[in-house]
């Protein structure tokens, strides 16, 4: 069996299996944050774009768009989806590190990608460049799945299904002291006398809607709400998904 980091294998599978759902949700809060804050979207940028499905609803919308990520076999995939965007620039780079052509009016980091930030240092980091990456007066928004989540998302059994000619099977564990869920993906396809099978493990740590803020502050940001993802309500007890919105 091959293993390979996270998103090596899956992110050929990954719009199917969670991609598109997650655009779909991010897209309509998208134009709910827009009514309700000024963003300027006429330079952005999408931190872990994965494989550009907001980028190019961005760039559809007339931004220029810098589409960044770490993972070079999402970038790959991003790149199939964004060629021939002449609004778009698509960069290789860390969170943590981030060194945009130009600072930007408004970032967007989608889809629990803080999550997979497993140090509280690299939290504080990754919130010091997106302070640095934006012009005065810009707009971060971020997400992160909370501890509920991933705590209710955690499954000793395996969950196995069909997709794209692929058998997928899906492991997933939740380890309450480090606060870190561990999810295993197993693609496998063939029978007895032929098979490939593909293996990856993925990581993501929750935080506190506390600490994320104070992070946030620290790195610069003068204001700093957070929000239920589902609907933009107030955070709850049972909230599945943290969202941020932070001025600079």
């Amino acid at each position: 069996m091959r293993t390979a980091p996270p998103y090596g294998f899956s992110c050929d599978v990954y719009d199917r299996l969670v991609g598109e759902y997650a655009h779909q949700h991010w897209r309509e809060n998208c134009e709910r944050l827009l009514k309700r804050y000024p963003m300027d979207l006429s330079l952005v940028a999408d931190v872990a774009c994965g494989t550009g499905l907001n980028a190019a609803y961005l760039a559809e919308r007339g931004s220029e768009v810098y589409a960044v990520d770490v993972s070079p076999d999402m970038l790959r995939k991003a790149a199939c989806r964004l060629a021939g965007r002449r609004n778009v620039v698509i960069l290789r780079q860390d969170m943590r590190y981030l060194e945009l052509p130009r600072r930007v009016y408004t970032l967007f980091c989608a889809t629990d990608s803080l999550n997979h930030l497993l140090r509280e240092e690299d939290i504080i980091l990754a919130a010091g460049s997106f302070f640095r990456s934006l012009r005065p007066g810009g707009h971060l928004v971020c997400d992160a799945n909370t501890a509920w989540q991933l705590r209710e998302g955690a499954d000793e059994v395996p969950w196995e299904f069909e997709l794209e000619g692929w058998r997928v099977t899906w492991r997933s564990g939740w380890d309450e002291e480090s606060q870190t869920a561990v999810l295993g993906i197993s693609l496998r396809r063939g029978d007895e006398g032929w098979r490939r099978e593909l293996r990856e493990t993925h990581r993501e740590r929750a935080y506190s809607a506390s600490f994320l803020c104070g992070a946030l502050r620290e790195a610069g940001f003068c204001e700093v709400e957070v929000r239920d993802a589902a609907g933009l309500g107030k955070p709850g007890a049972l909230t599945r998904r943290l969202l941020f919105v932070a001025v600079k």
